[in-house]
């Protein structure tokens, strides 16, 4: 069973390693360097993909070796999975020199390796250390190279840290010193799983958080955080990955909506799980997210310029707006550098701080309310925001812009507790969020509103006066339609 994480890098970082990392590392320390060349194979029809089976024949010091590695389980970016090796006389694929216990009863070896081709090749220089410390072992490897199939190529970049004994807090400790010396963050994608994204021309594709997060009516509040943690953090690595695979800037604001779930979890759960690392990861967490807050920005250029939604009708028709958005945004990447943000250190440092509390749980030793059933608290975390909120809100009279503007902090906490928590009430919950999420998306229209007005005199535009009125009208409008919904959602029933 492999232990390991995974780092990766955007440009070469051999030299910082060499010369940065490596000598300020304590124990015996072994160096080898060798070329490595792998070919990856499956069927026709891709079978062994369908079953999570990564098959590969290396080439290595004049060797040859087979591998399967079947599924196994990544948390917060450290990566578990079983691995099988046999050596090879001659680099030719056979699946029948593993035990057949590897195997679902249903595998047909024969079939397979009859059908076995060779679909992707990654072939990279390795560079290795062999660490030998007072409390373990960990094998520190740098590939560089490439991935390549018949369609494409992909360039390897990538540190991974592989336990060989001891605790992973091992790993956790060399990779503090890394992300303290080379721009890294955590990956979560392995060479097969980018080489078959090569064969089969799959994109990256940005995904919004499910509705709910997925939660058991006898979870605990550990249970409940680890969850949470977890969700938080895959999203932002997958995301971190869309964007620097393919450029979509809409991964951008996925990144700033994990790092609000990931901060909202933790001040959700910490009154209970206390622990001096979750007020650690709380501190970091709230400057981390102000370093995002940008891509709110950038998500209300692409709604003004977006052909579907409540500006198509008027914006995408007005080039000299449509001109105006396109600078402000190339602007603003420009500006913040997305891909330098991604390998901060300070980013890094949080999901190293994540990952080390989902595996070694701090709070059991600090705090007794680790089995706490989540129930038990639940329903007084969703009252607590939502009656905060509902005191904000007049129980007569109409609200205008303004009103409805500061109380976007209020709804955006008390959306997210739902969010957490609204799967443990899935028989009573019905339709209550949906005038709550009507509201936020008003509120944002009202902030791409009030831009607009504020930007008017910055681009050209036939009749400023006529767009004005527009203006004018478009948020009386607006304000009507939030107004029905606030009266909707306040005379609603809580779930809870």
């Amino acid at each position: 069973m492999e232990v390991e994480l995974k780092l990766a890098l955007q440009s070469n970082g051999l030299k910082i390693i060499r010369e940065k990392i490596i000598p300020a590392l304590e124990g015996q320390i072994t160096y080898s360097d060798t070329p490595i060349e792998n070919e990856y194979y499956d069927t026709p029809e891709l079978l062994l993909k369908a079953r999570k089976i990564g098959f590969r024949v290396r080439k290595q010091d004049g060797k040859y070796e087979q591998t399967i590695k079947t599924r196994g389980k990544v948390q917060g970016g450290l990566h578990q999975r079983p691995e099988f090796n046999c050596q090879l006389d001659i680099p030719k694929p056979d699946l029948a020199k593993f035990e057949s216990d590897i195997f679902a009863d249903d595998f047909d070896v024969d079939h397979i390796n009859t059908n076995l081709t060779m679909v992707f090749t990654t072939h990279f220089h390795r560079h290795q250390w062999h660490i030998e410390m007072e409390d373990g072992a960990v094998e520190f490897v740098y590939d560089q190279g490439e991935i390549k199939s018949n369609q494409d190529n992909i360039d390897i970049n990538e540190i991974e840290l592989e336990l060989k004994s001891g605790k992973a807090a091992l790993l956790y400790k060399i990779a503090d010193l890394i992300a303290e010396k080379l721009p890294v963050h955590l990956s979560n994608i392995t060479k097969a799983a980018s080489g078959y994204r090569l064969v089969t021309g799959s994109q990256f594709k940005v995904r919004s958080l499910p509705k709910f997060l997925s939660l058991r009516k006898d979870d605990t509040t550990e249970q409940g955080l680890i969850k949470a943690l977890s969700c938080g953090l895959d999203h932002w690595q997958y995301h971190q990955d869309v964007y620097l695979y393919c450029g979509n800037s809409r991964a951008l604001f996925q990144i700033r909506e994990s790092l609000l779930l990931l901060l909202h979890s933790v001040a959700l759960y910490l009154p209970v799980l206390q622990s001096r690392e979750l007020l650690l990861l709380h501190k970091q967490l709230l400057e981390l997210t102000r370093h995002w807050s940008w891509t709110e920005q950038l998500l209300m250029f692409r709604r003004l310029r977006s052909k579907k939604g409540a500006f198509s009708k008027r914006i995408p028709k007005e080039a000299g707006i449509m001109n105006y958005l396109l600078g402000r945004r190339e602007g603003l990447l420009q500006a913040q550098s997305p891909k330098y943000l991604i390998s901060r250190r300070d980013a890094t440092n949080v999901q190293l701080l994540i990952s080390r509390v989902l595996q070694e749980k701090p709070w059991r030793e600090q705090t007794s309310g680790a089995d706490i059933p989540v129930r038990k608290h639940a329903n007084g975390w969703l009252s607590q925001t939502w009656q905060t909120m509902m005191q904000s809100l007049p129980t007569s009279g109409e609200m205008d812009s303004n009103q409805y503007l500061a109380l976007e902090v209020l709804l955006q906490q008390s959306l997210m507790n739902g969010f957490l928590l609204a799967e443990l009430f899935s028989e009573t919950r019905g339709t209550f969020r949906a005038p709550w999420l009507d509201l936020m998306e008003g509120i944002n229209e009202l902030k791409a509103l009030t831009f607009l007005q504020m930007s008017q005199n910055e681009f050209e535009i036939s009749e400023q006066e006529e767009f004005s009125e527009w203006l004018q009208e478009k948020r009386k409008a607006l304000l009507t339609v939030m107004e029905m919904s606030r009266k909707v959602a306040m005379q609603a029933d809580t779930y809870w």
